[in-house]
């Protein structure tokens, strides 16, 4: 059983730390990638417009501190705990504006033109909720850690992650192909 749950914590702390690194290097690769989440800040109504560069600077370094104590030997269970803070909070912001009607787009992952939809709360909540179970696996587990594994083990969770990963940063291309929803891009 141990295996099985060392294998889940450590494929969780591999997605989310996937997860954290695409949406800040999404968000920062280029000014108009900035911009464009910094409209979406706005957009979203998180804060006035004045404020939406210094909230989405803000937001980013926020990512960037929790992916780092993620992946920092020792600071897995510090950065899952503000994981899910953080997603937790992402999915309220996004809740709302899904009531409100917002036609912005999520910017979560770069820039895009599909206003953000109760598929994306689920994601930031999916992400709360892996967050939260990595850090109880880390209490469990506390020795766990990717080279606590075996190499098929190790396999598994870079396998179970980046499935993870990849569906969840291509949500709405998925959700086009399977639902023949509107197109993102």
């Amino acid at each position: 059983m141990g295996d099985v749950v060392g294998v889940a914590v450590v494929a969780a702390i591999l997605a989310v730390s996937g997860v954290l690194a695409i949406s800040i290097v999404s968000k920062v690769r280029t000014r108009a990638s900035f911009h464009a989440f910094a409209d979406a800040v706005t957009g979203l109504q998180v804060t006035a417009p004045r404020w939406s560069r210094p909230v989405a600077a803000a937001s980013i370094t926020v990512e960037t501190v929790v992916l780092a104590l993620v992946v920092w030997p020792g600071g897995a269970p510090a950065g899952l705990g503000a994981a899910v803070l953080l997603f937790g909070a992402f999915a309220v912001v996004l809740a709302r504006a899904v009531r409100r009607g917002s036609t912005t787009g999520c910017h979560c992952f770069g820039p895009t033109s599909a206003p953000v939809a109760w598929r994306h709360v689920v994601r930031s909540g999916f992400l709360a909720v892996a967050s939260f179970g990595a850090f109880l696996g880390t209490f469990a587990l506390p020795t766990v850690a990717l080279a606590s594994l075996d190499p098929s083990q190790i396999l598994l969770s870079i396998f179970a992650a980046g499935m993870v990963v990849t569906a969840l940063v291509w949500l709405d291309d998925l959700t086009w192909l399977l639902r023949g929803a509107a197109h993102p891009r």
